[in-house]
């Protein structure tokens, strides 16, 4: 079963579903994709009342899919009216096909269960078209990209695929790094709840990083992630001994907020236009 689904372990189907997209989503509409069938277990039709366990697979159609997340966007953004002003100051870049802010630490890039505010939800108020085309951990703070519709996304989709987008994003890490500047090339395996080093399993995972500025123990450096897994920058800081100041999910000093942003990105536009943006780190960051 997908990770996603975990948290409902033994939980009624139409309950899992209320819970992931939205608990205003009628019951009859959750009724008529079931009979559908367009949504599944194991391949096979499913009942509301059926357990969701840790050994079945849930198949919803995307169509559906769409559906319960649109009603569910709709539902949060006629519910918060002040969307759009808040939203209004998250943006550092727009034209007429994209949209870029600066994302704070805390804010999720996407609703779920667990997060009832998330930059979708507040890009959907602000332009119905924004699409999120990459995503930033909730707690990395900086430069978050939306495109203004589907080709936008699809271009923009290109570019990540093709690594076509340079990104730079600065830390401040505890520790000793082995030297001022180096390139981590160890494979990622997700499991739930963490991301760890699996060589076997792994996905292949690249970081360059270089250091700008030592104070002691800490170091406050630049990193470049070639790749782009979840979590890819942080586990390879750990790796090597040097955590990031915050990230207790990987051994790093407790601190109010992950001291990890999204500083830079540069790429050409679909109309050839250059995009730089560069966002200075926050003001929490720690200067020691």
């Amino acid at each position: 079963m997908e990770e996603v689904w975990k948290e409902f372990n033994q939980t009624r189907l139409d309950k899992v579903i209320k819970n992931r997209f939205g608990k205003s989503i009628p019951q009859s509409m959750i009724e008529k994709a079931l009979r559908n069938k367009d949504i599944l277990i194991n391949g096979a039709r499913a009942n509301a009342s059926d357990k969701v366990t840790d050994d079945i697979e849930i198949f919803i159609h995307p169509t559906i899919m769409k559906l319960f997340q649109g009603f569910a966007v709709k539902l949060h953004i006629d519910s918060h009216p002040h969307l759009v002003e808040k939203f209004k100051e998250l943006i550092v870049y727009e034209d007429d096909n994209l949209i870029i802010i600066d994302k704070p630490s805390g804010l999720a890039v996407q609703k779920g269960s667990k997060t009832d505010m998330a930059v979708d939800i507040m890009a959907k108020a602000y332009n119905e078209h924004a699409r999120l085309v990459h995503r930033i951990d909730k707690d990395t703070s900086g430069i978050t990209i939306l495109a203004k519709g589907a080709k936008m996304a699809r271009y923009m989709l290109l570019l990540f695929q093709n690594k076509m987008i340079e990104k730079r994003y600065n830390a401040i890490v505890t520790g000793v790094l082995p030297s001022k500047a180096g390139i981590v090339d160890s494979p990622l395996l997700k499991i739930p709840e963490r991301v760890i080093i699996d060589p076997l399993k792994g996905k292949n995972a690249i970081t360059k990083y270089r250091i700008l500025r030592t104070y002691g123990k800490y170091s406050l450096i630049s990193a470049i992630p070639i790749t782009g897994r979840t979590h890819q920058i942080r586990v390879h800081m750990a790796s090597l001994g040097c955590p990031i100041f915050g990230d207790t999910k990987y051994g790093g000093q407790k601190f109010k907020h992950l001291c990890l942003h999204a500083e830079y990105v540069s790429f050409r536009e679909i109309n050839g236009d250059k995009v730089c943006i560069e966002i200075p780190v926050p003001e929490y960051f720690p200067s020691f």
